[in-house]
């Protein structure tokens, strides 16, 4: 594991994520199920197209709550802290040793082996959430911090300022971990074909 020490957003963060599979996208390589995903070829097209262009090709302006979300998520950190008695640290971006798969949780949970995600939704969504849960659609995010950190629980944290926060903390499904783990290294393989191929072609001379 390799902790990278940039600021989330920055023009040095995107150029780490750039062309390799991060967790936030790991739905497109495997589902919450533990089913291979139908949309991992596409997501490999995209992450060979930013290879060879330079640049990410992700849109990192977000809508409204996202941008929201980015303001409020110091408040939610602090007030995390305060109910937890604990102390954070923003991280900027992790990757496995060789630099192949990354994630970017939103803080390290310090002298404790978790890290935190913030979710800032709504108000009709931060209900949801009260109810409901956080469901199933972040597991291959989630597991996917717990696989590259290699933390034992990652903790979600969605806040509202206006409305008792909702925790909920998520431990290794060491199952499930090692069939991403296996979905990866067949994705990667995929990728490695794909660039192969259009090496073959003289598509690609530009790419590294």
């Amino acid at each position: 594991m390799r902790v990278h020490a940039v600021e989330q957003g920055t023009d040095e963060w995107r150029k780490l994520r750039m062309g390799i599979p991060t967790s936030s996208a790991f739905e497109r390589i495997l589902t919450a199920g533990g089913k291979p995903s139908i949309q991992a070829r596409a997501y490999a097209f995209q992450l060979i197209a930013e290879k060879m262009l330079g640049r990410p090709l992700d849109d990192f302006g977000g809508t409204y709550w996202m941008q929201r979300g980015t303001e409020l998520e110091p408040e939610a950190a602090r007030a995390y802290e305060f109910q937890q008695q604990v102390d954070t640290q923003k991280v900027g971006f992790i990757t496995n040793d060789a630099g192949t798969i990354g994630c970017s949780p939103d803080r390290l949970v310090l002298g404790h082996p978790g890290a935190l995600e913030v979710k800032c939704y709504s108000p009709q969504n931060h209900i949801a959430v009260a109810v409901d849960g956080f469901g199933d659609k972040h597991i291959p995010q989630v597991q996917g911090q717990l696989l590259i950190g290699e933390f034992e629980w990652v903790d979600r944290w969605a806040y509202h300022p206006d409305m008792p926060p909702v925790r909920v903390r998520t431990f290794r499904d060491e199952d499930y971990i090692a069939k991403l783990a296996e979905a990866l290294e067949k994705f990667q393989e995929m990728m490695a074909r794909m660039e192969d191929k259009l090496r073959a072609d003289g598509f690609l001379e530009a790419l590294p």
